[in-house]
């Protein structure tokens, strides 16, 4: 019950539900005897069939009953949660006060690392049943034996294979080459991290009892996205119960790069936005503020728009060109984006990408422990304590921020391989930038430096190329997990920062996700471009 209105005695009496309470208003039958009732500051949980009945309680009659569709458009008052699907990470956002500030996911305090992110890995039983996703799969596979993870299914790097699929009936590999359908592995990976948020959001201070016909979803895609992954991604997404048949609308795909860039440019100009002038030197850049709604139509609904806030952009952006740069763990992405007159993004070029990330640096220094772990001493070690080698590589995922000499325990069960061999000081006499000092290896600055090598040469390629070719470029923003690095920050500055502010947010990585969050809430901040829009809005149709 929303509202109701009864007379007795020739006096008027209302009752309101909890939910509409102080926002519905009744209006009394006048000569028509029609009545009619006003909803204020519709929000994304009031979306649905509503219906309007008077009854005559003397005898015993209904006099007329009317059902009204209302469906409620995205906006600054609306519950989003946002889901990054990355190659390497995964994570979600959201935001369940008005204009209140976005929220992020913190995985894995227990294991000590507090990160906005989780691999994207996920693991079965051997009947295809989910067990665990993320830290908590890749910590269960490494620890189990090899006859029982040669039951069960384990998937991780699998983004790609979904962006190019192009059959219902694809199948993937998990690790142990074992097969399974590839839209089940994905609606998994989305029923677990919609079932993780609400729980998430109920536990939240600021949360409460909420179900997913609350929220608008949004779901970050790379730029370019063939039609049939739409529809694949849809489907999944429905599946696992985040919207319905009747609630696709309430489903959006956005841009990974604009959703970067739309919360890069929304940042306040007194220092959340830094830029690197020099190895001793940072500034500012400027930014702004907020968001809006959207909806269908069928016959006998009624739409409704809440009231705009202020334009996102500062007007003196007009025309200026942005070079997105997101350097992820496997790959890193090229985009060009222009604000439009009024603030809206526009993306100019064709997203590009390169097989370099954080991925490669993580692999240069697993090589570098084999070089000096040497005689078979690493090689028994990977086998033999697969969990340990995974809390090296997890400790070094917060050692390549910094740029400096760094430190890493050494593991006992290391030592212990390693003390069989010879006096484990000897192990680093024949590597240079290592040295050993009781139970840490300690790594210098210029050994750390050389791991980005690779990923930095290749980037610094893909950068000039583009900024050769469109000189009207202004501003680099970098995001990604690689962009928490201090190196490539530097780095990036120092080969382009005479002609080019190179900015990057604090929590790079966590950019896209709360720019989903802005976007969600306005997908007007970019603009609808006929190849493809930025933004999409899920219908419900046929899908087979």
């Amino acid at each position: 019950m929303v509202h109701m209105c009864y007379r007795k005695d020739w006096s008027w009496f209302e009752q309101q539900y909890k939910q509409y309470e102080d926002r519905t208003k009744m209006e009394k039958p006048g000569k028509s005897g029609d009545f009619s009732l006003t909803l204020k500051n519709p929000a994304n949980r009031d979306t649905g069939t509503y219906s309007c009945t008077v009854y005559d309680s003397r005898s015993d009659r209904f006099l007329t009953k009317k059902e009204v569709l209302l469906n409620v458009k995205a906006g600054a008052d609306s519950f989003i949660i946002a889901i990054d699907f990355g190659s390497g990470y995964s994570g979600y956002a959201f935001n369940v006060k008005p204009r209140g500030e976005t929220q992020i996911k913190r995985w894995s305090k227990e294991l000590g690392l507090d990160t906005p992110k989780t691999p994207t890995c996920i693991l079965f039983d051997e009947h295809e049943e989910f067990l665990k996703f993320g830290y908590e799969a890749k910590t269960a596979f490494i620890n189990m034996r090899r006859e029982e993870a040669e039951k069960h299914y384990f998937f991780e790097n699998f983004k790609r294979r979904i962006l190019n699929t192009d059959d219902w009936r694809m199948v993937i590999p998990a690790a142990n080459k074992k097969l399974m359908l590839i839209l089940k592995v994905f609606t998994e990976v989305l029923r677990f991290l919609k079932d993780d948020a609400l729980k998430t959001i109920r536990d939240h201070p600021a949360g409460g009892e909420f179900a997913a016909s609350d929220f608008t979803w949004v779901l970050t895609v790379p730029d370019v996205l063939k039609d049939f992954t739409k529809h694949f991604m849809t489907e999944a997404a429905t599946q696992a119960g985040l919207v319905t048949e009747e609630t696709k609308d309430r489903l959006m795909l956005v841009s990974e790069s604009e959703a970067a860039l739309t919360w890069c440019l929304k940042l306040p100009s007194d220092g959340s936005i830094t830029q690197n002038h020099s190895r001793d030197s940072q500034d500012q850049s400027p930014g702004a503020a907020d968001a809006d709604r959207s909806c269908n139509d069928p016959a006998g609904s009624q739409e409704v728009e809440p009231e705009e806030t202020s334009v996102l952009l500062e007007t003196r952006r007009d025309g200026k060109r942005y070079l997105v740069v997101d350097c992820g763990a496997y790959r890193s992405h090229f985009t060009v984006h222009e604000v439009l007159e009024g603030g809206a993004l526009k993306k100019l070029n064709e997203a590009f990408s390169i097989y370099w990330g954080g991925n490669d640096v993580d692999i240069k220094f697993k090589n570098f422990l084999e070089k000096i772990f040497s005689d078979g001493v690493w090689d028994d070690y990977e086998q033999i304590f697969p969990n340990e080698v995974q809390k090296m590589m997890d400790d070094f995922t917060r050692l390549k921020q910094v740029d400096e000499d760094v430190e890493i325990s050494c593991p006992g069960n290391l030592v212990m391989l390693a003390q069989k061999k010879k006096e484990i000081k000897t192990f680093f006499d024949s590597v240079d930038g290592a040295s050993w000092d009781d139970g840490v290896i300690r790594i210098s600055r210029q050994k750390l430096r050389s791991f980005f090598d690779a990923s930095l040469q290749r980037i610094t390629e893909e950068l000039r190329a583009i900024l050769d070719k469109d000189p009207s470029i202004g501003d680099i923003v970098l995001v990604g997990a690689l962009a928490e690095s201090q190196i490539l920050r530097q780095h990036i500055t120092d080969q382009f920062g005479r002609r080019h502010k190179v900015l990057c947010p604090p929590g790079p990585q966590e950019a896209i996700l709360k720019g989903a969050v802005e976007l969600g809430r306005n997908p007007k901040l970019v603009a609808s471009q006929k190849k493809g829009p930025a933004w999409f809005k899920c219908f419900s149709s046929d899908l087979f």
